[in-house]
């Protein structure tokens, strides 16, 4: 199953199974359970750091379990719906483990349609665009592949146009067999 077919459009997005997670809505929006392995979330974080052009870096109020997902300067599209706020596409939450993404505005209703994710809670009164959204963490490696496409999703939205288009080349090569394993960033980024 091809994961990506373009960077706004996601038919062959999975339902998630199970639950929804619970989360506790608020400026501070966290997932509350339904956490897979600390180990898995990292090792998801770590693929998508070796992309191009991104500036992972713990967020200004010093913590180590926060990471921002920025895109260097020269690479960032000028759409601000493209970011959660300056050129920050995705954060991660490690202490109560939560995606924060933003996405188009189709794949995130995909996204919450299928299950993966809910609107931010700061979205409801403008603080951040729309397409900011909560993805659940996997709990799995067949979940991270799906979150994988998910920042996939983020990260080339947040592109300038003409690095997009060289970002879309490599997207048929991103693929989850029928056992459920994932392919790395390098083979994403080559």
């Amino acid at each position: 199953m091809e994961i990506i077919k373009g960077v706004q459009d996601f038919p062959d997005l999975p339902t998630r199974r199970g639950k929804r997670p619970i989360t506790i809505r608020g400026p501070l929006h966290v997932q509350c359970g339904g956490h897979g392995n600390e180990g898995v979330l990292r090792q998801l974080v770590q693929q998508v750091i070796a992309w191009p052009d991104i500036e992972a870096e713990p967020l200004p109020i010093d913590a180590a379990d926060l990471v921002s997902l920025k895109l260097a300067e020269d690479f960032a599209t000028d759409d601000p719906s493209a970011f959660i706020i300056g050129r920050e596409f995705g954060r991660i939450l490690f202490g109560a483990p939560t995606i924060y993404l933003a996405l188009p505005l189709t794949s995130a209703h995909c996204a919450i349609v299928r299950g993966w994710a809910e609107p931010h809670f700061s979205g409801s009164f403008g603080f951040v665009p729309p397409g900011v959204m909560v993805v659940y963490t996997p709990r799995d490696e067949q979940e991270a592949a799906v979150c994988l496409s998910l920042f996939w999703i983020s990260y080339n939205f947040a592109l300038t146009a003409g690095r997009r288009n060289f970002a879309g080349r490599s997207t048929s090569r991103t693929s989850v067999n029928r056992s459920h394993s994932y392919q790395g960033a390098t083979a994403i980024a080559d």
